[in-house]
């Protein structure tokens, strides 16, 4: 088996979320697996954010811990032109704040889609995408690292805070449905127009996988943020909550009833 760990966006502060990293991931994998770690970063050395109140300097140590995986160092804004930015813009602001966080969001979604390019020729099994940025307070769960030939469609994402969407923090995925979750960012356009809407990262993602058919599945896993000033981000890890649309009621409902029976194997 072959399992890729794939990091994406910035490292605020490793010498908090890193530890997690090592006890709740690395840990939780099963030990006869082949792992390799891909990032893909921005190279920075400050942390500028209106919409989460950031404004400190980012220490290069952030991203010593990841120095000996196979990995890219990209300018923040180089890929904004590339995803067409400003076409984007037009179909408004989901977060009203001038665009600050779609440009932010922006560029988490090529930092997916740049790792993924890098993972691809691993050939994994299952691939976790992982914020380096997260405390992670509990273990991935081993079971859904068997039959991976079974698992291959599947999609793994957080109970909790799907915002009308799908939570979009950190997800296990099989072999057949990872790219469909790190390369989300070619169906921006796609969402804008047959939504009507502005680009929602949690609505996105959901778009996508219910494009490529994947199954979704929950994970009762929490995680935190971590400013860059060290500061913990109080979550609310509740699968009631953020729930904002109609249709929540019944998807919500239905992947949890294929986790239940995903994890005993009892469907496939």
């Amino acid at each position: 088996m072959k399992i890729a760990v794939a990091y994406f966006g910035i490292p605020r502060n490793s010498k908090i979320c890193y530890p997690s990293i090592l006890q709740n991931i690395y840990a939780a994998l099963p030990e006869r697996a082949e792992v390799e770690s891909f990032y893909h970063f921005y190279r920075q050395d400050r942390v500028i954010n209106p919409h989460s109140g950031e404004d400190g300097a980012l220490d290069s140590e952030n991203y010593s811990a990841f120095a000996g995986m196979q990995g890219v160092l990209e300018a923040p804004d180089e890929c904004l032109q590339r995803w067409e930015f400003e076409r984007i813009k037009s179909f408004g602001d989901a977060w009203g704040d001038d665009f600050v966080s779609l440009g932010n969001l922006l560029r988490q979604l090529n930092s997916l889609y740049e790792v993924v390019s890098l993972v691809e020729s691993f050939a994994p099994d299952f691939v976790l995408f992982v914020r380096p940025d997260l405390l992670y307070h509990d273990p991935m769960p081993s079971y859904l690292f068997r039959f991976p030939g079974l698992r291959r469609d599947n999609v793994y994402v957080p109970n909790w805070q799907w915002w009308g969407g799908l939570n979009d923090r950190f997800a296990i995925c099989g072999r057949d449905s990872y790219k469909a979750y790190g390369r989300r960012i070619e169906r921006i356009l796609d969402f804008c127009q047959a939504t009507g809407s502005p680009l929602h990262s949690e609505r996105l993602l959901k778009y996508a996988l219910r494009q490529a058919r994947s199954r979704i599945c929950t994970l009762n896993v929490r995680a935190s943020r971590v400013r860059v000033d060290g500061k913990v981000v109080e979550e609310l890890f509740s699968s009631r909550k953020k729930m904002k649309r109609r249709e929540d009621r019944y998807i919500h409902p239905l992947s949890t009833l294929r986790t239940f029976m995903d994890r005993f194997l009892l469907i496939r």
